[in-house]
């Protein structure tokens, strides 16, 4: 009889974090809302990645540029990183914006709580090409540790926001095509459905910091019509309503007001029916992807740390 997943929720532990939240509303939201009406405004994602590049690393991190075929990448590495495991990386940013620069930092945190060097893949986007070239380029990240010696139960992905969609849909690539598997999967707010009706059904949609229903809505147009022009036709099937069998042991972390929190509850319990060990984490009051705030969020630093711990110490399968 499977297993159910294990729920975890965390308490709002401090007053950084609703100021945090509040902001995003005040900003975030309303430039996410804007893109909506007019989603040629991605270009404006370049100043925020030009910004990013100036960022100071924690003292230590060491990143080297790599080539992953079609597509850069970039090998971080913390201080004090076991020599026997890796992460492959993934970002978010909606399959549209952000960068190798925009997610360094979390990606260097990412590492050294999981005591391991980290991929980060800077693959191609929409509407250059098709989220299937997309899975492709991340596939080419996770082969590219393969041929560096690191064996599938000696790495783990992690991804966040639309970085989780690539993270199952790369997994299951590599389990239809018999690749080796990682050793876990650990996935912070996670975009699981392109489609509008879970995001319409959600009971946060009014009160999500950063997300609309319509966002989500041009999204989904956006992904459908650059499918079209690239002669790619048929729709696609969301990773909560794939076969789940054979994955390895999957993290989740959302905000508790996410839009996006039914459908990571529902992956939780599809996964816990397919028989993979998943934990689902849910932090009060705390915004998407609110990991990315480490440097000062104490909530974001203990759900770091716990990530940490699951790619350590993955639960067994089985």
């Amino acid at each position: 009889m499977p297993v159910p997943a294990v729920r975890v929720r965390h308490p709002r532990t401090s007053r950084r974090s609703a100021v945090l939240a509040g902001s995003l509303r005040a900003t975030a939201k309303p430039v996410v809302t804007l893109w909506s009406y007019a989603p040629s405004l991605v270009r404006l994602s370049r100043v925020m990645d030009t910004g990013a590049d100036r960022l100071r690393l924690p003292e230590g991190t060491a990143v080297d540029r790599v080539q992953l075929g079609p597509c850069d990448g970039e090998w971080i590495r913390a201080p004090r990183c076991r020599p026997d495991a890796a992460v492959l990386y993934l970002h978010g940013g909606a399959l549209i914006s952000c960068s190798l620069a925009s997610h360094r930092r979390l990606v260097a945190a990412t590492s050294r709580v999981c005591r391991a060097p980290a991929l980060n893949v800077g693959f191609r986007m929409l509407p250059v090409v098709t989220l299937d070239d997309m899975v492709s380029d991340c596939m080419a990240g996770y082969r590219w540790l393969l041929d560096r010696g690191y064996s599938g139960e000696q790495i783990s992905i992690v991804g966040d926001s639309a970085g989780g969609l690539l993270t199952f849909l790369l997994v299951l690539a590599l389990r239809d095509e018999g690749l080796p598997m990682p050793a876990a999967i650990a996935s912070m707010s996670p975009l699981l459905d392109l489609g509008i009706e879970r995001k319409q059904a959600s009971p946060y949609h009014e009160r999500c910091d950063v997300f609309t229903v319509r966002a989500c809505r041009t999204l989904n147009t956006f992904v459908a019509a650059v499918d079209r022009a690239h002669e790619r036709y048929g729709a696609r099937l969301s990773p909560i309503d794939c076969d789940l069998h054979g994955l390895p042991p999957v993290l989740l972390q959302v905000g508790s007001h996410e839009i996006l929190r039914p459908e990571i509850e529902e992956m939780a319990d599809r996964l816990a029916e397919a028989d993979v060990p998943v934990t689902l984490d849910i932090w009060k009051g705390q915004v998407h992807v609110f990991q990315a705030a480490a440097s000062w969020l104490p909530e974001a630093q203990q759900a770091l740390r716990t990530l940490g711990q699951f790619v350590l110490h993955p639960p067994p399968v089985g």
